[in-house]
């Protein structure tokens, strides 16, 4: 089965993308510059069998379940559990921007997303530093990967943004196991070390546990080794820089590749086209 993708159009200023596979997660990127139709921009109350993961930018609107109705603020992601009735509301004309990510109601995602949201249901994470790399990540990843690819790696993104709200959430500390609070260190290490990580025994070494237990956690938790995830953070900036027209010879040494060779290959692995490609298609935008 191919990626599918449609357009959905709820009036004149007002697109919704949506991308699905084998019905397991879909995502949508819903932008209003204006509420040209205040019906067709609120979202009655209802329920889907799956999960979802609200991810709400900008804007004004309230998120209205059967608990009552909350403003929601820049940054929140709220969790929404399959079969409970929920619903968007605009309260006035600010534009507004959300995304919205669905999955299946169970396997590791559904206990690790109750586990993170617990009783909060919402949790507010910053956009700049966070939400808004994570959400053209998995744009650029499902535009860019067979489906093959994509498809594992769609549910490793959704645990990465799982744990991102485990980490904006300080309250859920004392109720993770040690586990999962070395995860959310090694991806708050990784975050911030990542174009300079020689490799993962200082990650490791930083958080004063051996390689071997590190690997183990992220198998567990992730589903992919730290190698893997460390490779696809530098990847996906590497797309990034080569676009906005940086020379893939200096774009290999700025994401952390030893050499040039190495860079190529897994840049041809990855997205099936190699450095120079990827470059030839630049277009004028802000490096990461």
């Amino acid at each position: 089965m191919t990626l599918e993708s449609k357009q959905l159009y709820y009036g004149p200023e007002k697109q919704e993308w949506v991308f699905s596979h084998n019905a397991s997660f879909t995502h949508s990127l819903a932008k209003n510059p204006q509420q040209l139709d205040p019906i067709a921009h609120n979202f009655i109350r209802h329920t889907s069998e799956q999960h979802q993961l609200l991810i709400f930018l900008s804007g004004g609107c309230k998120m209205v379940t059967d608990e009552g109705e909350q403003v929601l603020q820049p940054g929140d992601v709220c969790f929404n559990s399959a079969m409970t009735y929920y619903g968007i509301t605009v309260i006035d004309d600010t534009p507004y921007e959300r995304a919205v990510i669905f999955f299946n109601a169970d396997g590791s995602l559904d206990e690790l997303a109750r586990e993170v949201f617990g009783s909060a249901g919402i949790i507010n994470v910053d956009i700049r530093k966070h939400l808004l790399p994570w959400i053209e990540r998995y744009k650029e990843y499902a535009k860019m990967l067979p489906v093959k690819s994509f498809a594992p790696l769609g549910t490793t993104l959704i645990k990465e943004l799982l744990y991102i709200c485990m980490m904006s959430n300080s309250s859920v500390d004392n109720s993770i196991d040690t586990a999962e609070n070395i995860l959310k260190n090694a991806l708050a290490y990784i975050d911030t070390h990542w174009p300079h990580l020689k490799n993962i025994q200082e990650i490791s070494s930083a958080l004063f546990i051996s390689p071997s237990y590190l690997y183990e956690i992220f198998n567990k938790k992730m589903g992919i080794p730290p190698k893997t995830y460390l490779m696809q953070k530098r990847l996906q900036a590497a797309h990034a820089y080569l676009i906005s027209g940086l020379q893939p010879i200096e774009v290999s040494q700025l994401v952390g590749f030893n050499t040039y060779t190495a860079f190529y290959r897994a840049c041809k692995s990855f997205y099936g086209k190699t450095p120079q490609e990827i470059w030839m298609k630049k277009t004028p935008q802000n490096k990461p």
